[in-house]
């Protein structure tokens, strides 16, 4: 039987994230897409579970990886069963010296295991060639089956982590995998092109920031290489630094524009990265520049001239004002977390 450590570490492989309560931890249904934090009840000494959103009743752990995975595969969720599997497509590589852990790396050997198979996003605008540069290909074996899986590349040309996009289209799979630490990815500045880390040898005067891969693809599909993918809601402490190291003068902003909906959570979320970025930038460089359509992967080439247009236009224009009184109104109904009220109170004296 495995242990409760290994049970969080196969959890958090499979991507959850994990809020500790004791003897359980709580977490959002990935099986099923969503994002209910509080939805799965993990007991952390057996791994059975509960979906308290759909009303089920225990299940296994095993269910769980079953439904994760979306495979019945008996070699495939043994690798997570069996306390000495290998997982992924390969073994972990870490070193510890009490107290001091390494970052798991993968050899990049790996990569030989994707296959170039690129008719999903073919059929979606993107050219092979955007796809090939990002090293990225289709898993057909392992915790990534039937993913088109990213490798993510740290600094120093190793690869520190994958997101794989789910190519089966099945009801309740998770649209997006990822395996590694995201918030130590600077996604993609450091993928190689020609042997030479992108950022290397792009303009990195200005950047723009989006939530996914997805949106990274069809703004490199427009000719935008200054893409930094922040991987959700929540830009990292890594990649608001990183974005010094690359003499940076302009940040756009510009996660999913959840139009129509009565909560536009990305512009919520761009307006609190806002705040966190004035750590470090003055703030008549930082932008917020919501796509068009819902996300970018929905616009057209119009829609594209379009959201140029609309960047040309904040840039000649002070959005301040319009992010305070936004910021006011998150800050009242409690959605805005303390330690960024402070930075809005000097926003506002400054304005």
């Amino acid at each position: 039987m495995i242990n409760s450590d290994r049970i969080k570490e196969i959890l958090e492989e499979l991507g959850y994230k994990l809020y500790d309560k004791g003897s359980y931890w709580q977490s959002s249904a990935l099986y099923r897409n969503g994002d209910n934090q509080t939805a799965l009840q993990i007991y952390k000494d057996t791994g059975a579970w509960k979906d308290y959103v759909k009303g089920t009743n225990f299940m296994s752990f095993k269910q769980l990886i079953i439904l994760t995975l979306n495979t019945n595969d008996p070699d495939i969720i043994k690798k997570y069963l069996d306390p000495s599997a290998v997982t992924f497509l390969a073994t972990k590589s870490k070193s510890r010296d009490e107290k001091i852990e390494t970052e798991e790396v993968y050899p990049l050997s790996l990569l030989d295991n994707l296959f170039p198979h690129y008719k999903f996003y073919n059929n979606r605008g993107i050219e092979d060639q955007i796809l090939k540069d990002l090293k990225g290909g289709l898993a057909t074996k392992g915790q990534m089956y039937q993913r088109f899986v990213f490798p993510i590349f740290n600094e120093y040309g190793q690869i520190h982590g994958f997101s794989g996009r789910d190519m089966s289209g099945k009801e309740g799979k998770a649209k997006w995998k990822h395996m590694g630490r995201k918030t130590n990815w600077v996604y993609p500045a450091f993928v190689p092109i020609n042997e030479e880390p992108l950022f290397e040898i792009v303009d990195t005067t200005s950047i723009i920031i989006v939530e996914s891969i997805g949106d990274c693809l069809s703004l490199w599909q427009r000719g935008y290489r200054n893409v930094l993918v922040s991987f959700g809601l929540d830009m990292s402490s890594k990649l608001m630094c990183s974005l010094m190291r690359f003499n940076v003068s302009k940040i756009y902003l510009c996660f999913n524009n959840d139009i129509g909906k009565e909560d536009n959570r990305g512009m919520n979320a761009c307006v609190k990265n806002f705040l966190k970025l004035l750590n470090f930038f003055d703030k008549d460089s930082i932008k917020i520049c919501l796509p068009i359509k819902n996300d970018f992967g929905d616009m057209s080439d119009q829609d594209f001239i379009k959201w140029k247009e609309k960047m040309l236009f904040i840039d000649d224009n002070n959005q301040i004002p319009k992010i305070i009184s936004f910021a006011k109104k998150l800050q009242k109904e409690n959605g805005l977390p303390k330690k960024l009220i402070s930075t809005l109170n000097n926003l506002n004296e400054e304005a």
